[in-house]
Parts: structure tokens; C-alpha cells; sequence
């Protein structure tokens, strides 16, 4: 609760402070607009979901055997598409953690004051990062324990909405938009997964011997939490900036497990309380036509895992690196979205400055 009260404290000095002309810029200005140039940005980042389970009486930490990920991003108007690719991984490291397959997609939605973010993700085979929790006298050169049939598919989403119009979402998320002054909102959001997590049937020890689980289970569930967020952009001489933000938020897991053994299947309902804290960082530059920068996230619930459940990672880190250009649409580019605005009035209406 050190976090929550720290943030309480600090909302009163950052509503004072997105008022204050920091800069030298001498007219109320806030934002250049850029989202009518078509911008494609290179990204670097380290996200990767965790999740945590009952298994052999204590609490391993599942992860994919994967590496970095990279990304291409396209950004024009109200969307924000990105496609990534992972390197492929070393035969000594499939020995160790297995194999693991993984299917991403995310767009973005970022209108003046609203923004949405939806993804799909699937992901299979994991391994126990924690494995020598489980063994007495583990070893370097012992296997982790593998779940090499483990499935997972996420579907997840944000909505978000500013309050004040001085602020630019665009600028640190699709940069399709320069913040030239410093300014700051509250800025509360809704986080959602729908998710299912199945095939835990068996898994590889130490040795890599296939081990038959005599019971086991499979998750699935709604995972919903309500934040109000503070979010401030400092700039400095209009094409420098960074980015801090912290949001505190509450909600409610929604659940059911499905256990199987030889013997019988049943079904159980649950449901959790959630408390969690969000907060980050980021620095770049951004020009007229280029762009590049690093931000830096951390996600923390209080959720505690108990007898056979199933809960994300309770603490998170990732960062992204990256490196963009803008410049005019293709045709086909900018008369497409014309369409879809066409046949979606409120998109063309939420894409105006």
C-alpha cells in the first residue's frame, strides 16, 4: 500500500504542475499533429507473460523458452498495428528449457481522449524457471522441468481516457503526434483478459523423462481491473521529452478450474480480489521525421496463489527500444482508412484535432 499512498500524495503536486510553462515556447501550443503522415517504427522489447501454478506442493514460475522480441509498427491516424518476430534459440537451450511456439497480434485504437489496445496471444510450451526449488542439489548442467504440451491463449485489452487535452497519448505510444510543451493528466482505464490455459497432462523432469501426471487441471477465466492513473510528459526545447506515469488499480478474477484425474473430472468456480500497481518511464527525441526512444514498465498485483489455482506473474518488467521515421502515406494507405472512416462515422469524428 506504500505505492498507493505515495501516488495519493503526489496527484495534488502534478495537477498544479502540468499548469506551470516549463518551457520557452511562447504560445499555448501543446501539440503538433502527425497523425496524418504514415510513420513505421522498429522496436526491441523483453515482453514475455509468466504465470504461476500449484505443482508438486510449491509454486513454480512458468515461462516460454523465448528471447528478445522484435517488431515492426505502422502507424497513420487513429491505428497503430504491430508485427513481430522472435529469433530462433540455441539446440543446447531447447535441451535445457524445450521448445516454445508462440502467435502475437496487437492494434491500437488512439483517438483525441480515448484509447484502446486489444492483443491475442498464444503461446506453447514452457518451462519452470524456479526448477531448483523443486530439486534438492540442482545444477547448472541439470534440465529445468519442462511443460512441452502447455498451452495458453490470451485475449486482452485497455480502454483509457484523458482528461486533459493539453496532454498527448499519440506522442508516446504511436508518435504519431510531438508533446512540444510538458503537460500531464489523469487519465483512468479499465485492463481486461479473457484466458485459457490447458495441456499440463505432462511434463519433463531434470532428466527429460516424460512424467504421466496422475491429476491435473485446466483454467479459464475473465481477469478484470479498474485504474486511475496520473501520467505527465516533461519536454525539453520541444523535441526532448520524458515520460512518467504511476496508476493504482483494483478488480476481480473470475474463474473456473477443471481438474481431471483417472478416476473423475469436476469443476470448480472462483474468483479473486485484485490489487495492483502500474507505473513507468520512458525518454526519446521527436522530430518532424524522426523518432526514437526506450520505456521502461512495471505491472505488480498482490494476488496470493493458493491449492490448485492458476494466476499471472505477480510482478513484471519489460522495456522496449526503438526507432521510427514518418513520411506521406501510399495512396492505398490513406484512401483505405478514408473508407473505413466512411463506414464508421465515429472514427472519423474521434480523429479530429
Amino acid at each position: 500500500m506504500k505505492y498507493l499512498n505515495l501516488f495519493i500524495y503526489l496527484i495534488p503536486t502534478l495537477l498544479i504542475a502540468q499548469d506551470i510553462n516549463i518551457d520557452s515556447i511562447p504560445n499555448n501550443i501543446y501539440i503538433e499533429e502527425h497523425h496524418k503522415q504514415l510513420n513505421i517504427k522498429f522496436e526491441v522489447s523483453n515482453e514475455i507473460e509468466n504465470y504461476k501454478i500449484s505443482f508438486l506442493e510449491n509454486t513454480p514460475i512458468l515461462s516460454p523458452n523465448i528471447g528478445l522480441r522484435y517488431a515492426l509498427g505502422f502507424n497513420y491516424r487513429f491505428l497503430t498495428v504491430r508485427f513481430g518476430i522472435r529469433p530462433g534459440i540455441s539446440d543446447e537451450s531447447k535441451k535445457d528449457k524445450g521448445v516454445s511456439d508462440e502467435f502475437k497480434f496487437r492494434i491500437k485504437l488512439l483517438f483525441n481522449n480515448w484509447s484502446h489496445r486489444l492483443e491475442y496471444n498464444y503461446v506453447k510450451g514452457f518451462y519452470i524457471k524456479n526448477t531448483d526449488d523443486f530439486i534438492i542439489n540442482y545444477s547448472d548442467n541439470d534440465n529445468h522441468f519442462q511443460f512441452p504440451d502447455m498451452k495458453t491463449s490470451t485475449f486482452s485489452g485497455t480502454s483509457a481516457y484523458k482528461f486533459n487535452e493539453n496532454y498527448s497519448v499519440r506522442a508516446t505510444e504511436s508518435q504519431t503526434e510531438i508533446q512540444i510543451k510538458s503537460a500531464g493528466t489523469l487519465m483512468p482505464s479499465i485492463n481486461y483478459w479473457f484466458y485459457k490455459i490447458s495441456d499440463m497432462q505432462t511434463y519433463l523432469n531434470e532428466q527429460g523423462e516424460i512424467i504421466e501426471r496422475d491429476k491435473y487441471h485446466k483454467f479459464q477465466g475473465i481477469n478484470t481491473i479498474a485504474n486511475i492513473g496520473y501520467y505527465y510528459t516533461f519536454v525539453y526545447r520541444k523535441n526532448w521529452y520524458a515520460n512518467l506515469y504511476a496508476a493504482p488499480g483494483v478488480g476481480i478474477d473470475f474463474y473456473k478450474i477443471k481438474t481431471i484425474t483417472p478416476d473423475e473430472k469436476f469443476t470448480n468456480n472462483n474468483n479473486d480480489f485484485i490489487f495492483s500497481f502500474q507505473s513507468g518511464a520512458a525518454i526519446g527525441y521527436n522530430s518532424n521525421r524522426y523518432y526514437f526512444g526506450a520505456d521502461f514498465h512495471n505491472r505488480f498485483t498482490n494476488q496470493s496463489i493458493s491449492k490448485n489455482q492458476f494466476q499471472f506473474s505477480t510482478s513484471r518488467n519489460t522495456f522496449h527500444i526503438f526507432v521510427g521515421y514518418r513520411f506521406k502515406p501510399p495512396k492505398t494507405v490513406s484512401k483505405t482508412i478514408e473508407i473505413i472512416e466512411g463506414k464508421v462515422p465515429i472514427l472519423k469524428e474521434n480523429d479530429k484535432k
